[in-house]
């Protein structure tokens, strides 16, 4: 999604690759785009204080989010259920804020040109540059994102229902986070819990993943920005939230 919207609207600046919520661009800008997944867990209090904040939360099958591979970390699997239930949960938590705008993955790959008319819409201060249907023939990432990304190429739906080649994968996961169906269900993707019969019999397989299927969020942070980075979040989601029940700074 940040390729596209890069490449497809009048962007002033954006990071290299990820970029906090809670960082500072250098520089001044129009239009500044950021991303890092774990972001969700802390955007509700912000879209409270900031009119300026708009967040895009790309919404995706937790069959398959469980099921995909990192290019840059070394092909593992990246996410897990653990991982991908407490992001929907804040989700679900901003889902009503007119600036916090789901979209779905399954539907960018296969109506880009419908979610790009979307976006145009909802956020009226973007100005098209290029289709998102284009996307392999204009995206210039970094080498950052091109290893994420595992490369640039055509938007394509062959990743929808990827689950269903990497069963034992997801039966280890449900086996080690419980069920998930509940939420297949609300969020469209099934009618019924009929889809677990095609996980009978297969045995479950656990693989090692790039985020661990139980984690402190807080260790993750100081592992990978340091003490000082950690704590400052923590200062900003408080203050957030002091000034979001009106107390101030």
């Amino acid at each position: 999604m940040v390729e596209l919207l890069v490449n497809g609207f009048e962007i002033d600046g954006y990071p290299e690759h990820e970029m906090g919520i809670f960082k500072r661009p250098r520089g001044d800008y129009g239009i500044f785009l950021s991303k890092r997944p774990r972001d969700v867990e802390t955007v509700r209090p912000l879209l409270a204080v900031d009119p300026d904040l708009w967040v895009i939360y790309m919404l995706r099958d937790p069959r398959d989010v469980v099921v995909s591979r990192h290019k840059g970390a070394d092909g593992m699997y990246y996410a897990t259920l653990h991982m991908w239930k407490i992001s929907h949960a804040y989700a679900r938590k901003a889902a009503n804020h007119p600036r916090f705008l789901t979209v779905r993955f399954e539907d960018l790959v296969r109506e880009p040109e419908r979610i790009q008319r979307r976006l145009m819409t909802e956020m009226p201060f973007l100005k098209k540059r290029a289709e998102f249907a284009d996307f392999d023939q204009v995206a210039r990432p970094s080498e950052k994102s091109r290893r994420a990304l595992g490369g640039v190429r055509a938007l394509s739906s062959s990743r929808v229902g990827a689950w269903r080649d990497h069963k034992p994968r997801l039966a280890a996961q449900l086996e080690l986070h419980g069920p998930v169906t509940d939420e297949l269900v609300e969020l469209g993707y099934e009618k019924d819990g009929s889809w677990l019969l095609e996980l009978e019999g297969v045995v479950p397989a656990h693989y090692e993943s790039y985020w661990p299927d139980r984690f402190s969020l807080r260790k993750r942070l100081r592992r990978k920005y340091g003490v000082l980075r950690s704590t400052a979040l923590y200062t900003a989601r408080v203050t957030a939230r002091r000034m979001m029940a009106g107390g101030g700074a």
